[in-house]
């Protein structure tokens, strides 16, 4: 399909190609994930200074030609810019987390306006100075569920009962669900996790980002819902993603801090 297009877009990674140009992804509302050239992007301050940056949520101008991988980036127009992660690094690190996130867990060419929307709604509330650590867990459990990988809490995968509360329950990544200790085996990569972890995960997993604010989680239970989060997210991409290392360092710093 040929022609010009026009759609609400963030910028998931930018980086320079050749000596005037840059490759871009964008996951936009109407096409998903789209990744461009924006020819002459280093030289021309007009069209594109500042507004092909990670984060940037712009109107954007694009010619797709049949058959051809990247589409040809014409114009760019900031919608809003998030100043505040830029000058937070824990903002900054935990955004970019979930930046990497939506990149690697979608496939170009695919719309799925649920998706765009909830990331827009996370960017505003990181920027916007709500907790941070609670947001990204909604941000991950929603993503989850709107991709299609939505791990079962509610219920022991293996005989499916439901009758978790009050008991000890254990996370598998390979089955994508809860064992209760009646079916757990002896699989050496499961995560114990407490009633009160998987209430968390499951209220996240349909809470909407603007009433983040209605939901607290104690640090023990967040540390459990994390461990969680991080194996099955690790186990579904086949890899550990480089922002989440560096976050794992930039939490690691803090708390050495804290500590002195």
């Amino acid at each position: 399909m040929n022609g010009h297009f026009t759609t609400e877009a963030i910028v998931l990674n930018s980086m320079d190609y050749g000596e005037s140009d840059r490759i871009v992804t964008l996951y936009t509302l109407g096409f998903g994930k789209v990744r461009g050239i924006a020819k002459g992007a280093k030289r021309s301050r007009k069209r594109f200074v500042n507004k092909l940056e990670p984060f940037s949520y712009i109107k954007l101008l694009f010619f797709q030609k049949h058959g051809r991988g990247l589409v040809m980036i014409e114009q760019a127009e900031t919608i809003r810019g998030f100043h505040g992660l830029l000058v937070d690094m824990e903002r900054l690190a935990l955004g970019s987390y979930c930046l990497e996130l939506l990149n690697e867990m979608t496939m170009e060419g695919q719309k799925n306006q649920r998706a765009f929307e909830l990331f827009l709604k996370f960017l505003i509330m990181l920027d916007g100075g709500a907790d941070p650590k609670t947001i990204v867990m909604l941000f991950e459990m929603q993503i989850l569920s709107i991709l299609g990988y939505q791990p079962c809490l509610n219920m022991c995968v293996a005989c499916k009962d439901v009758s978790t509360s009050g008991n000890k329950m254990f996370f598998s990544s390979t089955r994508s669900g809860i064992l209760c200790i009646d079916c757990k085996g002896d699989e050496r990569s499961l995560i114990p996790v407490s009633p009160g972890a998987l209430k968390f995960l499951l209220l996240a997993a349909r809470t909407d980002i603007y009433k983040a604010g209605r939901i607290a989680i104690g640090g023990w239970a967040a540390e459990e819902c994390s461990r969680v989060l991080g194996d099955f997210l690790r186990y579904q991409m086949g890899k550990e993603l480089k922002s989440k290392q560096f976050l794992e360092k930039i939490s690691f710093k803090y708390q050495s801090s804290n500590i002195k």
